[in-house]
């Protein structure tokens, strides 16, 4: 047997293997994708009588050795039994008619199931310092077993407008450039999900500027679909930032039901965004290890601005706020979040001011639900926010019908004081990973510690005031409490209570006790006799100050507001004093 009809039975029994191979259940190296029925629209190219291909992405991107080629191309089998991936040559061929043989990877997959799709990827760098551009994708069949070897040229398939250069790439193509607001699919990827940019917020903290991206996807087929994995990054005149996805792992869309999706950019400082461009990872695997990058699918076009938080300017208390959060769209239909009292005082000493924000929240729903746990900022007259702590709430959940008061507290500078106004705004999220506004409203302020004159107290849930007092020398005072409470309201009972302290008129404290307003021993309506005790001077109770405070329990410690002054005298002359 001469040497060529010897090389003709070594093709004869590769192609007999190969066959053999491709139908065995077990021979793909890698998963591949099922596809829909029928022919694929990613994969308009006929290769050969059963598979059909189609190009997901080209890569043309300058790296430290030169030029990085990449392809990535798809297989549909069409057939009803496996079929062996072809053992073909894929040439990338240049305008210029420059012809690169890629490497294969070495997991790409060997066979390609019935009416299923498989990923192929192709590698190669080269040593060019010149840009060029690739016109188009080659499968050649190459028979090294005649001499001279013969190449057949199976199938071209275009890429112009597909080449992916990196960050710098500015996409032309009417259908990889999109305005702002309009919907698109993502390229290669499932056209059931329709994407929709809906939101850029933006937040200036003293840590830097955090931008939210906002899409809402929306699932337009017939069966449940998957987001597929993606990453999105911003462009502006200075630089490129990457941007982290909110949300982690698997996301389901429902057929016809909408999720939204946010991705989360930081910089230094503000900057105006150019645009933004969604890319899907890819991978390159061969004997020195595994390449991974992004190849960008489409861009969106920046707005003009970001998007600013409407305001509700006439605002009562009480009234529930406009909150629309991407985060939790149905958070306006279950809950809804009222401004119930605002208070800005000094604690004596402090050498700064104190604010507190109580919200009303009603469970509107007919069933129980989470207590939400959004964030409050106060804007100044000056433009500066500063972010409220929340007080502490031990319960989780709110009950249908039912209300429940949770209070924010700020620190403020002494200058925010003679501020005749103040905004607040909700925010929805995490302030360890983002947060968006929700809502907003601008309210008056009274003056910075000004005592409540005339009548009750108002210390939501609460109402309290003292009808009567009077004062006996022996230091027994006695006080006639008015307390009355906001119906179907609930409450940390921790969070909420009455402090009552007498003191003599130079100042110096006779009795303090902080007093429950609910619960167990709560102080209540009626009569409080309180009993100062012995003095040593004869004039010792002639006169009693009486003050009462509002306790605020806060994360790490307790506030205290000045709510109630009143002057006790004594109704006839003092005890002798003490034996």
């Amino acid at each position: 047997m001469n040497r060529r009809r010897w090389k003709r039975w070594a093709a004869w029994i590769m192609t007999g293997l190969i066959i053999a191979l491709a139908a065995s259940p077990g021979s793909a190296a890698t998963t591949v994708s099922a596809a829909p029925a029928g022919t694929a629209s990613d994969t308009p190219y006929t290769l050969n009588s059963v598979l059909k291909a189609g190009v997901k992405t080209v890569l043309n991107e300058r790296v430290p050795e030169g030029v990085r080629i990449g392809a990535v191309v798809r297989l549909y089998n069409t057939a009803s039994r496996a079929v062996a991936v072809p053992g073909y040559e894929l040439r990338a061929v240049t305008t210029g008619g420059v012809v690169y043989t890629l490497k294969p990877s070495a997991d790409n997959p060997r066979t390609v199931q019935p009416q299923e799709k498989a990923e192929l990827s192709y590698m190669l760098t080269v040593g060019r310092s010149d840009v060029f551009t690739l016109e188009r994708l080659a499968w050649v069949n190459v028979d090294e077993y005649v001499y001279p070897k013969k190449e057949t040229n199976m199938l071209n398939m275009p890429v112009a407008g597909l080449e992916w250069y990196g960050p710098s790439t500015v996409f032309k193509d009417a259908q990889r450039s999109k305005e702002w607001g309009a919907s698109f699919t993502i390229p290669a990827e499932s056209a059931e999900l329709v994407y929709t940019p809906v939101r850029l917020a933006e937040r200036h903290t003293p840590q830097g500027t955090t931008t939210v991206l906002v899409l809402q996807v929306r699932n337009t087929g017939n069966r449940q679909a998957w987001v597929p994995e993606f990453t999105v990054s911003g462009k502006t005149v200075k630089s490129y930032y990457s941007a982290q996805r909110a949300e982690s792992g698997p996301i389901a869309v429902q057929p016809g039901s909408s999720r939204y999706l946010h991705f989360v950019m930081r910089l230094d400082s503000p900057e105006a965004w150019l645009s933004f461009t969604i890319s899907t990872p890819e991978s390159f695997t061969d004997a020195s290890g595994t390449i991974r990058y992004e190849a960008g699918r489409l861009q969106i076009k920046a707005p003009a601005h970001p998007d600013t938080q409407t305001v509700q300017s006439s605002y009562d208390l009480l009234d529930p706020i406009r909150a629309s959060s991407t985060l939790r769209p149905n958070l306006a239909n279950e809950v809804d979040i009222a401004l119930a009292e605002v208070r800005r005082f000094e604690q004596a000493g402090d050498g700064f001011l104190t604010a507190v924000a109580k919200f009303r929240l009603v469970n509107r729903s007919g069933v129980s639900v989470a207590i939400p746990d959004f964030g409050v900022e106060w804007m100044t007259s000056e433009g500066v926010s500063y972010t409220g702590e929340r007080m502490d709430v031990r319960q989780k959940m709110l009950m249908p019908g039912v209300g429940m008061m949770i209070g924010y507290t700020f620190t403020l500078p002494l200058s925010a004081g003679s501020d005749e106004q103040a905004q607040l705004t909700l925010l929805d999220g995490s302030p360890d990973t983002f947060q968006l506004p929700v809502g907003a409203v601008s309210i008056p302020l009274a003056g910075a510690d000004a005592e409540e004159s005339g009548g009750a107290a108002d210390m939501y849930p609460f109402k309290v005031e003292i009808r009567s007092g009077s004062l006996e020398p022996s230091g027994l005072v006695t006080l006639d409490f008015g307390i009355s409470r906001a119906v179907n309201m609930t409450f940390d009972e921790r969070s909420v209570r009455l402090k009552l302290e007498a003191a003599d008129p130079s100042g110096h404290v006779l009795m303090s006790q902080t007093y429950a307003l609910a619960g167990a021993g709560r102080l209540g309506s009626g009569l409080k006799k309180i009993e100062l005790g012995d003095r040593e001077t004869t004039d010792a109770f002639k006169k009693v100050v009486i003050r009462l405070y509002e306790v605020l329990a806060i994360p790490g410690g307790e506030i205290e507001r000045l709510v109630k002054t009143m002057h006790l005298e004594a109704s006839s002359s003092p005890l002798s004093p003490a034996a």
